[in-house]
């Protein structure tokens, strides 16, 4: 594990530093007013579990972290994500279609860190 402490912790502040700039473009859906433990402090702690949950997808499948990265992110739109929003929730087209590019962003992004580091 402590050999993969910096490619978990590098996708971990890869996901800050983007939900820093996706909470200055796009303040009204990051506002966090029913944050558990508070705004910041819980998209850290969210970040740091979904880097471990990373980490154990790429480790336990063997698939390449851009890969495991694209895999996570289409089934999340898809299953629970802007697809089912704008399906049965009434999101609008474009909304869902920029919450989709969001994601896919947030998970390409930080799997290239994550592939990056644990090369090293």
């Amino acid at each position: 594990m402590t050999t993969r402490m910096k490619p978990i912790l590098g996708m971990w502040a890869t996901l800050m530093v983007l939900s820093v700039v996706a909470a200055l473009l796009r303040p009204e859906v990051w506002a966090g007013d029913n944050a558990m433990f508070g705004q910041w402090p819980t998209i850290a702690i969210l970040w740091l579990i979904t880097a471990v949950y990373f980490d154990w997808v790429v480790q336990s499948t063997g698939m390449g972290a851009t890969q495991a990265a694209i895999v996570l992110a289409v089934g999340g739109i898809v299953v629970f994500g802007p697809l089912a929003f704008w399906m049965f929730a009434g999101q609008a087209a474009g909304t869902a279609a920029f919450n989709a590019l969001q994601l896919l962003i947030f998970w390409y992004v930080s799997a290239v860190v994550y592939g990056k580091l644990s090369s090293q």
